[in-house]
């Protein structure tokens, strides 16, 4: 029948991973002595040498306080130099929205408020347009300032989406960017919480270094290394 799959539209392992194993075959990378090969592991595995202890657990405590792990944090510092210190969040993840006359109350979902108490970053909320409608900075400001009485002022502020640019895929993106740069807080500095593949594709969008599943927010283990 052939392949239904177009290789070339795969990483360089895709015949690994379409291909069945043999017997007693493990499912690892193929075993590759070239010199790239070479450089790469002895790259990584340099990059990847654990801290002084002090610095590891000067990592950890972040990363707990972030709710992320600490490889994902050591991650982004050896990717991009900075440190995560803000998390953005899809308004409707943490809140509830209903209509009360001619603006929207915002209620906290009690799953998620538990987990941005411990919070210890700045969080950012995105509002859509197409599910809470076109919000003006007052309203929004509003919206925050009631989420922020029962999730203890942890809201620095509420973003919404415009219309698309020109040759941009996702609209939301440039309203991620707009939101970190009224506040001064550089993209390499923030990450990404959700729940879709739209959300994936959202923070790729805005280039952020990390994106985190908001089912494991404050969930995994951290994980920090030996010494």
């Amino acid at each position: 029948m052939g392949d239904r799959y177009d290789r070339r539209a795969f990483a360089p392992q895709v015949e690994m991973l379409l291909r069945r194993p043999g017997i007693g075959h493990n499912g690892g990378p193929p075993f590759d002595m070239s010199w790239e090969a070479w450089t790469w592991r002895r790259a990584v595995a340099k990059a990847w040498k654990a801290p002084k202890p002090e610095v590891a657990m000067l990592r950890l405590a972040k990363a707990e306080r972030l709710g992320i792990t600490y490889r994902e944090l050591t991650a982004v510092i050896l990717d991009t130099g900075s440190h995560l210190s803000t998390a953005i969040l899809p308004l409707g993840l943490v809140a509830r929205l209903r209509r009360a006359g001619a603006g929207l109350q915002a209620e906290p979902r009690p799953e998620m408020a538990a987990k941005i108490a411990r919070f210890g970053g700045r969080l950012f909320l995105l509002a859509d347009p197409l599910l809470h409608g076109v919000q003006d900075d007052a309203a929004r400001a509003a919206m925050a300032a009631e989420l922020n009485r029962a999730l203890d002022g942890k809201v620095a502020a509420i973003g919404i989406a415009e219309a698309a640019p020109a040759g941009r895929r996702d609209p939301r993106a440039g309203a991620v960017l707009k939101l970190l740069r009224d506040h001064g807080v550089p993209k390499q500095e923030a990450f990404f919480v959700g729940t879709g593949f739209a959300d994936v594709a959202l923070a790729e969008a805005a280039t952020l270094p990390l994106f985190k599943w908001a089912h494991e927010w404050f969930g995994g283990a951290p994980g920090v290394p030996s010494t």
